[in-house]
């Protein structure tokens, strides 16, 4: 009997302790919530990619013809003048042909002019004298050709700038065309070219402004503005070429720097932006979010569809309504329907509250 009665009174203790329980459950409060109005904006996803600086005129310059440098006469970082002499192949050989080329074509008028008498005289045939004039045509030809191949056995600076490289040095040997120094226009700019995908060169057109960072500048943002947009794919990568200009001007970009480009193009549309703290379930562009409702002061789960998504925040442009209250931290550890309180720190509580 007295066995009984124990397991009778823990029995009922422990049933007590239940009800206490229940009690304390339906005593606790609503979760704290933060909610903020959902609101239209015109906006467009940045486009986010990287390229190589370089300025917007960047020449290699060479010689025509082949020979010994005699002149080579500035370095990398050089300022130059327009028109400036940079380099100069030693002239005795090209002069030479110049004089070979010359003689020739004296010796060839003197042959036409003669024959030319000859044919008034019935003394030379037509076809003879037609063979004169061709010999002097081609060796006036070839003067032309030497005179050309002197002119360009020097290099001229072809504007005011800065020399960025030279790849010879003074007495060297060079063939033609072999680069032998490059310089840069740095009155035009910079620029920077890099490729975006197929669904973000559509988004784009020339006009359209872009932000530029360096790690040699940390936190310092260079304007520019897309210049130029390819119509035709990379065959290697499948991606399309732009330039993006930027008007600096001053000494502190170096070309080859490697800049962090954002792209903002300028056809927008009517989204609604929202913390990515919103979403408590998502599949692929269709995601989920609490909606609260001030007048039960619960709230009730939506499914909306994504425009995109950006490094801590999402865009719709459907399924939330301009006003609506959306609950953003705290609405991954609601249910359906479930009573919250709005925190005092909300950026919108209503006037019932």
């Amino acid at each position: 009997m007295l066995l009984n009665s124990r397991l009778s009174a823990c029995l009922a203790s422990i049933v007590l302790s239940g009800f206490g329980s229940i009690a304390m459950a339906e005593d606790k409060p609503p979760p704290m919530v933060e909610i903020v109005p959902v609101e239209y904006q015109a906006y467009a996803k940045p486009i986010r990619t990287s390229g190589i600086l370089s300025y917007k005129s960047q020449q290699s310059l060479s010689f025509k013809t082949a020979g010994p440098i005699q002149y080579l006469d500035v370095n990398e970082g050089d300022r130059i003048e327009a028109g400036q002499l940079l380099a100069r192949l030693s002239p005795e050989e090209i002069k030479a042909q110049v004089d070979e080329a010359q003689a020739r074509v004296e010796m060839a008028r003197n042959n036409m002019n003669r024959f030319s008498q000859l044919h008034k005289n019935n003394v030379l045939s037509l076809e003879q004298l037609q063979s004169a004039e061709t010999d002097l045509a081609v060796a006036e030809s070839r003067l032309k050709i030497n005179r050309f191949n002197l002119k360009y056995s020097s290099i001229e600076a072809p504007s005011k700038g800065l020399v960025l490289r030279t790849f010879v040095e003074e007495n060297e040997l060079v063939n033609a065309y072999q680069p032998v120094v490059m310089v840069a226009d740095t009155d035009q700019g910079w620029v920077i070219q890099t490729g975006v995908t197929d669904e973000d060169i559509v988004r784009l057109k020339k006009g359209d402004k872009a932000k530029v960072e360096f790690d040699a500048w940390p936190g310092e943002v260079f304007k520019g503005t897309v210049s130029q947009l390819a119509t035709l794919a990379d065959e290697k990568t499948g991606t399309f070429e732009i330039e993006i200009t930027l008007p600096e001007k001053n000494n502190r970009l170096r070309s080859g720097f490697i800049g962090q480009v954002t792209l903002i193009p300028s056809n927008k549309k009517q989204v609604a932006l929202f913390s990515i703290n919103a979403i408590v379930r998502m599949a692929q562009q269709e995601a989920e979010v609490f909606i609260y409702d001030p007048a039960t002061r619960r709230v009730n789960l939506r499914k909306i569809t994504l425009d995109f998504l950006e490094p801590g925040r999402a865009a719709s442009s459907n399924g939330l309504k301009a006003g609506d209250l959306l609950v953003t931290l705290g609405a991954g550890l609601l249910k359906d329907g479930e009573h919250v309180t709005p925190s005092s720190d909300s950026t919108l509580l209503t006037a019932g509250e």
